[in-house]
């Protein structure tokens, strides 16, 4: 998807204290038990390498409104690790974290006003029910969905200062800091195709199961539902959950799913997969990546790629027209 179609998708180059939507030269993935990083050709749209390191249990747990980073020593590590093996050319830095530090919401207003921080106040307080910390201490960025008359649909991103600043700590003397930071499910939005109909996008990650519902090319739903212990023990939940959400929108929203796309990372097990077909009534999709960008890497690095670099796939799918 082109960089204009993603900006008409998930306008991020509004009024955002947490950065505008860049095209970053090298990305950081930092998830619950390992760190992924990239390099990126903003010129040529490339993969030019990518590298995965594991984090030890108990370094990193997500959380909206808690510290995230437990061991900020041995996150340091493993980032500096990575980024050397990947090998960081400098230029700007995008910054992806888990979906479960970050709340993401729709909220409708009558009329919104033209003044930026007057529309994120009014934002900020719609959300507000959604946010386990007080509203002042967001950091926020938003898009406008839809405009009609009496009706402005936002899709709001939020986390909390706190908790961002610990992940921006950790990069300190990465290229001056992100100039770009996401959750990582976002990142995975330019590789659904567009279409009118429904489509529902299953993003495991290890913790959380994010699931993505997109329509008429713009969001209609987004929840993240977190995953205590080990994934296999989660596989009974999992299911339940995509279930509730392809019945939620089928039934409240009226939204006809088409297709059900499915990414997990690191790859989900054969039993989670089967679960979810079945309480789907459907056989899951696997989201459109180019793995011909990993064509000619080491057989480790390829590995990496098709495992964990799917969000990486996201990005490169808007480097086209770059600001």
């Amino acid at each position: 998807m082109s960089w204009t179609t993603w900006k008409r998708r998930l306008r991020l180059e509004a009024y955002s204290p947490t950065g505008h939507f860049v095209a970053p030269a090298f990305a950081l993935e930092l998830e619950q038990g390992f760190v992924a990083a990239a390099r990126l050709s903003t010129s040529k749209r490339q993969l030019q390498s990518l590298r995965v390191s594991q984090l030890p249990a108990g370094a990193l747990t997500p959380s909206p409104n808690k510290s995230n980073l437990t061991d900020k020593a041995t996150v340091r590590r493993v980032i500096a690790e990575v980024t050397e093996k990947t090998g960081n050319g400098g230029g700007k830095v995008g910054l992806l974290i888990p979906d479960v530090a970050v709340r993401v919401a729709l909220v409708q207003f009558e009329t919104l006003p033209d003044d930026r921080r007057e529309a994120e106040s009014l934002v900020l307080w719609k959300m507000r029910e959604y946010l386990p910390y007080a509203p002042e201490e967001a950091r926020l960025t938003y898009q406008v969905l839809l405009k009609q008359p009496g009706v402005v649909e936002i899709l709001g991103v939020a986390v909390r200062g706190s908790v961002l600043a610990e992940y921006e700590a950790v990069l300190e003397g990465a290229n001056g800091g992100p100039a770009l930071v996401l959750p990582s499910t976002i990142a995975l939005l330019p590789l659904l195709p567009e279409e009118a109909e429904g489509q529902l996008l299953l993003h495991l990650s290890p913790g959380a199961l994010t699931a993505v519902v997109m329509a008429s090319n713009r969001v209609r739903y987004w929840r993240t539902r977190s995953l205590e212990g080990e994934i296999g023990g989660n596989i009974e939940e999992i299911a339940r959950e995509a279930a509730r959400v392809l019945a939620t929108c089928q039934d409240n929203l009226t939204v006809h799913v088409q297709n059900v796309w499915f990414c997990a990372r690191p790859p989900a097990l054969v039993a989670i997969e089967q679960a979810l077909a079945k309480a789907l009534g459907r056989e899951l999709c696997t989201l459109p990546t180019n793995f011909a960008l990993a064509t000619g890497f080491p057989a480790g690095q390829r590995e990496d790629f098709e495992q964990f670099g799917v969000p990486f796939a996201g990005l490169l799918a808007n480097l086209g027209e770059r600001r």
